[in-house]
């Protein structure tokens, strides 16, 4: 381990968008992001679960946020011409986990599948289903009581046999009694009800995250099992049916531990999806850490008895951010054990000073489940507990380090696509990112036509840090810069998720993300305009003869001798799956474009002769 001190109908329109600032010289192409005042999340770090979802849920044109605090509820914040509603809608309380958005009976609404988990295994459930009408009413919040009960983690709806009616993955963490796995493929009758098919190869261990590509570009579904301790791919064939093809693949790629987060990126503009490899370590394991800059302490303890006996603190203990679960929530004070109450709500963070006097001594008997503090004498306190969840803080004022147990180096890594097989070209390509990182989320930010990466790291819970930006050199490296004021400003959090949309349609990319005991954040994207920064964005429909949804058509655009790739529902995230219609292609200096086609999952293709750039191009039916 390492150590540290601190750690309507048929329509193919397009439409010019209004400029977003004046042209700009080179000094100014840099992407600049600053927090967004469009949208108002709770001023509270809480538990999270995955990214953000993205989806124009009432289909009014602009693109909505789905964020889930996990063990709480998930939240709807409805986008009206880029501003966010104030109070978000409540979807559904508890334990919510993956997210998939996709109109699987085709009826011309947006349904939700959400994956719930299983209280450590006693509790296995179903997943629920939503749909969401066009004024914002959401209908349903049933079981699909006919599915098997499990400890849900992953939603992914794809179109497996390419009929352009959407099927169903999910993933979970499987039960004793699920020898073969639980990571499941259900298959759409074509009127909405889905049938159990499959299961897809077992990893190791934690194999439920998940991406669904289509790596080999045939034009079938591929999926990504990965998480534990090695890749698993199951490639996809005709009518449902998955081969595995791990070794021909990856080959010793496959033994990747500890993937967090798989983003595809066509960082060479060669038409196939080459991978960005996020890793981060085991979730559950203890963490101490203490920065003597800041005087700040952090501690996170799951299931086991911790005790930390000698924490010297200049005067009062200042504790911020208390994060515990459930079903162990108490905390004590000094010998007499006194209760700690709060007056907010128990799923969120809990900040609180404790004088030496209120938390004088330490109790013998602290084997109640719970949180103990307390004061020993002349500057030492002690914490101590045991909790079946997980249990985290930062302590302020402390002014000598206790023991410390920081994350050992995990690099982020490029992998290449060449025909189908995966290299490692990290160093190649200039990555060097040795920490530990949870997330990222690739686009184009400085529109100059090729594609970047920003990365959420898993940071040091005792102090606020920048996040990491790589810009993309052509296809040929990629450098780290700074400055651009994406930054994570609370203590006791970790790194989560990321997504990347044009909220508010202006042509430049914008950032959503959150962290984990942490906050939630919408970064804007006040990119300079400038005359070799084009953009076009295609607004993707149904298909032409309104067969296929819109969730995996794929758009390429041939320009400049570059080819543009984007597929619809392209997502980092690990267990939601997003219904993003807007693919946003930075061109650079290209202002002509050669071709343009739309193909559907079913086959189904438009191709549209597009005479300007910088605008929204539409694909297929709108209603």
């Amino acid at each position: 381990m390492k150590t540290s001190t601190c750690s309507l109908g048929l329509i193919a329109l397009a439409f010019a968008m209004p400029p977003s600032a004046a042209v700009a010289g080179e000094e100014d192409k840099a992407p600049k992001f600053a927090k967004s005042d469009n949208i108002t999340f709770e001023d509270r770090s809480r538990r999270k679960w995955d990214s953000a979802l993205i989806a124009d849920l009432d289909q009014n044109g602009w693109e909505d946020i789905i964020i889930t605090e996990h063990s709480q509820r998930a939240r709807i914040y409805w986008n009206d011409e880029g501003q966010f509603s104030e109070e978000p809608q409540l979807l559904v309380n508890g334990d919510t986990h993956g997210i998939a958005a996709g109109d699987y009976d085709q009826d011309g609404r947006i349904d939700l599948v959400v994956s719930r988990g299983g209280g450590d295994g006693s509790n296995p459930r179903n997943p629920v289903w939503y749909h969401v009408n066009r004024d914002r009413t959401i209908e349903g919040g049933d079981e699909f009581e006919h599915f098997e009960r499990a400890r849900g983690r992953a939603a992914k709806l794809i179109d497996t046999d390419n009929n352009g009616v959407l099927d169903l993955v999910l993933t979970a963490f499987p039960l004793k009694t699920q020898a073969d796995g639980a990571d499941i493929l259900y298959t759409n009758d074509g009127t909405g009800q889905f049938l159990q098919t499959s299961r897809f190869p077992q990893t190791k261990w934690m194999g439920f995250r998940i991406l669904t590509t289509d790596f080999n570009g045939d034009g079938k579904v591929d999926v990504f099992l990965y998480g534990g301790d090695d890749i698993k791919v199951a490639q996809g064939g005709e009518s449902h049916s998955f081969i595995d093809a791990t070794d021909s693949v990856l080959g010793d790629l496959k033994h990747t531990n500890f993937v967090k987060g798989l983003a595809e990126i066509d960082f060479d503009n060669d038409g196939d999806l080459d991978l960005f490899v996020t890793r981060a370590g085991h979730p559950f394991s203890e963490k101490r850490c203490y920065c003597g800059e800041e005087h700040t302490y952090y501690f996170h303890f799951r299931r086991a008895k911790f005790d930390v006996e000698r924490i010297e603190i200049d005067g009062d203990m200042k504790v911020e951010n208390l994060q515990m679960a459930y079903p162990h929530f108490d905390v004590f004070s000094g010998e007499a054990k006194d209760l700690i109450t709060f007056d907010v709500d128990r799923h969120g963070h809990k900040d609180f000073t404790l004088t030496t006097d209120q938390a004088q001594g330490f109790p013998e008997d602290w084997s109640d489940p719970g949180l103990y503090l307390g004061h020993t004498g002349e500057g030492r306190w002690r914490i101590a507990g045991e909790t079946r969840a997980g249990t985290s803080a930062v302590v302020h004022n402390v002014i000598s380090a206790p023991e410390i147990i920081l994350e050992e180096d995990m690099p982020a890594l490029l992998f290449e696509n060449r025909d189908g097989k995966f290299v490692d070209v990290t160093a190649e390509f200039g990555i060097d990112l040795p920490e530990q990182t949870t997330s990222a989320a690739v686009g184009d930010f400085d529109n100059d036509g090729w594609s970047d990466i920003f990365v959420v790291r898993y940071g040091d819970p005792t102090k606020a840090q920048a996040q990491v930006l790589f810009m993309n050199q052509k296809g040929e490296s990629f450098t780290r810069v700074e400055g651009h004021g994406i930054v994570s400003e609370e203590l006791g959090a970790t790194g989560g998720g990321a997504e990347v949309f044009d909220f508010d349609l202006d042509g430049d990319l914008d950032l959503v993300y959150n962290n984990e005991k942490g906050r939630w954040y919408l970064y804007e994207n006040h990119l300079e305009a400038a005359a070799d920064r084009h953009y076009l964005i295609a607004d993707i429909g149904w298909s032409p003869r309104k067969e296929a949804t819109p969730q995996g058509a794929k758009i390429v655009v041939e320009a400049g001798g570059h080819t543009y790739t984007r597929t619809v529902g392209t997502t980092p995230a690990a267990f939601s799956h997003p219904l993003n219609t807007y693919q946003h292609i930075g061109l650079g200096p290209i202002n002509q474009i050669d071709s343009a086609t739309v193909t559907w999952t079913n086959g189904e293709q438009q191709s549209i002769t597009i005479d300007e750039v910088d605008r929204i191009v539409q694909f297929g039916y709108h209603e």
